[in-house]
């Protein structure tokens, strides 16, 4: 059996750096960090959150760069008629998100390249996945998180062409939609099942926990809480005025709750497993939308990540009796 140790150990990597990305660009600079007339203090933390953004995209345009060629040199994730194909389309995207974290003046202009690059590489990767014996909870799940992404490019590339019949919104609600089903079923498609007791029980108190506290928040603190969800996770949370924005919110509770748990559950089991949660994690982290070089690499990452993950619980049982026989 192939392993990825390395991919392992870049994986967590990559996943610590992009949560804080998250936490510390994204939130902290973003929400509570004054713009040009903050105190010395407050501007050199400024500089520290933007240092820690950019190394976290570069780490991430590195680890999809040998995820990506790690899975193409073998059969468990692209099949061979894919391979020149999505190498093509990979090294574009690599490109043009490499424009994109230099912060060149020319990489604007390249965005919707990128978006839509991005869109095929992943839809291609959804594609690979049912190559194999994967179980079947494994493909829809990397599939139901690949969809959203490969719909918002499609949506992109409609807004621009006017002629289009179709209105790049619904998509865009259809994506969103997609991405939260994907999120409330991920302990079921993609958590360990059957694992030991004691690390899924972990797990679902988690999960209960994280929504507890969510709850709470947005319920409390619900100015504070829409600004993280908006500028941290791209989600927006419209309020309560009418019973269809309390079920959206409610829904989005049970979403991240459900996700929360499934990557609690994954961190806690060994091998395998451990590598799912970790792409759990850098899926969650990017955010709804992908509206920047990094976001459309950290969900890259987390994508190839549970990929390649399913692909070894296929050869699991096989390798019990070499061991035993050793």
């Amino acid at each position: 059996m192939r392993r990825f140790p390395p991919a392992i150990n870049l994986t967590a990597l990559l996943a610590l750096a992009a949560l804080a990305d998250l936490v510390l660009y994204r939130v902290v600079d973003a929400i509570f960090l004054p713009g040009q007339n903050g105190t010395p203090s407050e501007h050199w933390l400024s500089l520290f959150c933007v240092f820690v953004s950019n190394l976290a995209g570069i780490l991430a345009l590195l680890v999809a760069v040998v995820a990506l060629v790690q899975a193409l040199r073998s059969d468990q994730v692209f099949p061979r008629a894919m391979r020149i194909t999505v190498a093509t389309i990979g090294l574009f995207c690599f490109v043009l998100a490499g424009f994109g974290l230099l912060w060149l003046p020319a990489a604007a202009r390249y965005q919707v390249h990128l978006r839509i690059s991005h869109g095929f590489l992943v839809f291609f990767l959804a594609l690979g996945v049912w190559h194999g014996g994967r179980p079947w909870r494994f493909k829809l799940g990397i599939t139901l998180f690949a969809l959203p992404i490969a719909i918002q490019a499609a949506a992109l590339f409609l807004h621009r062409m006017t002629w289009s019949p179709v209105d790049p919104a619904r998509l865009m609600h259809v994506a969103h939609t997609l991405a939260l089903t994907a999120m409330t079923m991920a302990p079921v498609f993609l958590a360990p099942w059957p694992g030991k007791k004691n690390r899924v029980a972990n797990g679902l108190v988690a999960g209960l926990l994280f929504a507890t506290a969510l709850s709470a928040a947005v319920v409390l603190r619900f100015d504070l809480t829409q600004a993280v969800f908006a500028y941290g996770l791209r989600m927006d949370l419209t309020g309560f005025a009418t019973s269809a924005e309390r079920f959206s919110a409610g829904a989005i509770v049970v979403a991240y709750s459900c996700l929360f748990a499934a990557t609690v559950t994954c961190l806690l089991q060994p091998g395998r497993s451990r590598l799912a949660g970790w792409g759990l994690l850098l899926i969650a982290v990017a955010g709804m939308d992908i509206v920047s070089p990094s976001s459309a690499l950290f969900a890259l990452c987390g994508l190839l990540a549970l990929a390649v993950a399913s692909a070894q619980s296929q050869d699991a049982p096989s390798a019990v009796p070499r061991t035993s026989q050793q």
